[in-house]
């Protein structure tokens, strides 16, 4: 906690001291980062053990000026479902102000896995989940999008439908299925780099601080302070060569239950309704755990997934502390500016990118280990940049296996910081 302290004064005092610097790279900037851009098509999403569902998707970069939108409806019905609207960086002041608005509905499974770096692939129960959340933000950005502000606030509720074992076998007799959060976020960061969309050059720092509200009242609240620093070195003509370093802290605010045999009152499977009682009690002993070890450590941003250790599941590894380090090589093989107007994919294509990545990230309740058990993940990735969008497709291999990773902007961000 001292040394995400010592950052905060250390990035508050920054900004007067770098922008004097000569060495901070020029600016560049593209008529195609203003220009209308979409992709509208079908997106089957499969969560396996529960189900699979095809919506259709539509994504509208400066839709109006620099606001992007984002829709998500039902196209297919099917086990689960999926409605999303979202109005980012609708500007409210010159280019400075903006303003982002997000709303989510979701009937989806969620994995949550064992505590800590040693938890192994099938170590995880799953719940089918019925989510909605509200989110509101504000955002600055200053001195060429060189320095960014923002505060946000989202609510949102979730009610259990079923509790699911690694095997399939799924349980419904849940005591406590409804929990509600409140979140408030501030951030900032720094971006000493040549493009804003697609650095070749310079750094970015930022810092991104959320505190997190739960009801029922036997859950813990806690906050979460992640720290993201990039580097960026021009290779050749075209090619960057990116580090990346994360780290985030969680601490408990205010405590909730930490007594398991309350905890299991409260957060019981019912399993003797169950006809597969042994096989229930062994789920609702995991879920038990996650939520004890929670209440007492808090939960550090998770590793896996989009962002972080790609070859991983979404969350996959998860405790007070985590750490990732990223080495990254991308080939921009064509920075040709071809417009594009096909039905579904439209707008001014202007980076054609390979890139080829390594990772290795950590968790652990004691941060002293945090750095003893690091886990690889590795591969290579195709991007296209097409007005300020940025379409990716990974493929990474790490000890749970291979993982694709489709999706829009580039990994390694910090929340929304930088976006």
């Amino acid at each position: 906690m001292k040394n995400i302290i010592k950052g905060i004064i250390i990035f508050l005092l920054l900004p007067g001291a770098v922008f004097s610097i000569e060495w901070i790279p020029d600016r560049t900037k593209t008529e195609a980062e203003t220009e209308l851009g979409w992709l509208v098509a079908p997106m089957p999403v499969n969560v396996e053990g529960i189900g699979f569902t095809v919506p259709i998707a539509g994504v509208f970069s400066n839709f109006y000026k620099t606001t992007d939108l984002l829709l998500v409806a039902p196209f297919i019905k099917g086990d689960i479902e999926s409605k999303l609207l979202s109005i980012y960086k609708l500007p409210l002041y010159q280019d400075s102000l903006f303003f982002t608005f997000n709303y989510y509905e979701l009937l989806t499974g969620f994995r949550n896995y064992d505590r800590g770096i040693d938890s192994e692939e099938n170590d995880y129960y799953q719940t089918l989940e019925k989510t909605d959340s509200t989110t509101f933000r504000l955002q600055t950005q200053l001195w060429d999008q060189r320095f960014e502000f923002q505060l946000g606030y989202s609510y949102g509720k979730s009610d259990i439908q079923k509790i699911y074992d690694a095997d399939g076998n799924y349980f419904s007799n849940i005591q406590s299925p409804e929990r509600n959060w409140i979140d408030n976020i501030i951030g900032t960061q720094i971006d000493l780099t040549d493009n804003h969309f697609d650095p070749h050059q310079g750094f970015r720092l930022g810092l991104l601080h959320s505190s997190t509200n739960y009801g029922p009242e036997l859950l813990s609240d806690y906050a979460v302070n992640d720290l993201n620093a990039s580097f960026y070195f021009p290779f050749f003509k075209n090619d960057t060569l990116l580090f990346n370093y994360f780290q985030s802290q969680s601490v408990v605010t205010s405590s909730g239950t930490i007594d398991q045999t309350i905890l299991g009152q409260k957060l019981g499977l019912g399993c003797d309704l169950e006809n597969k009682q042994k096989l229930c009690e062994t789920a609702e002993n995991r879920r038990l755990q996650y939520w004890l070890e929670r209440n007492k450590q808090g939960k550090a941003s998770a590793l896996g997934g989009l962002n972080r250790l790609r070859a991983y599941s979404y969350n996959r590894f998860f405790a007070k502390n985590s750490v990732n380090y990223t080495l990254e090589y991308r080939l921009n093989f064509s920075e040709k500016t071809t417009p594009i107007n096909w039905i579904f994919l439209g707008g001014v294509k202007t980076v054609l990118q390979t890139a080829f990545f390594y990772e290795s990230g950590g968790v652990s309740d004691d941060i002293s280990k945090l750095n003893q058990n690091l886990r690889p993940s590795y591969g290579l990735g195709f991007r296209a940049i097409i007005s300020s969008l940025i379409y990716r497709f990974d493929l990474a291999v790490g000890d749970d296996g291979f993982a694709p990773t489709i999706f829009i902007n580039y990994p390694l961000s910090l929340g929304s910081l930088g976006s």
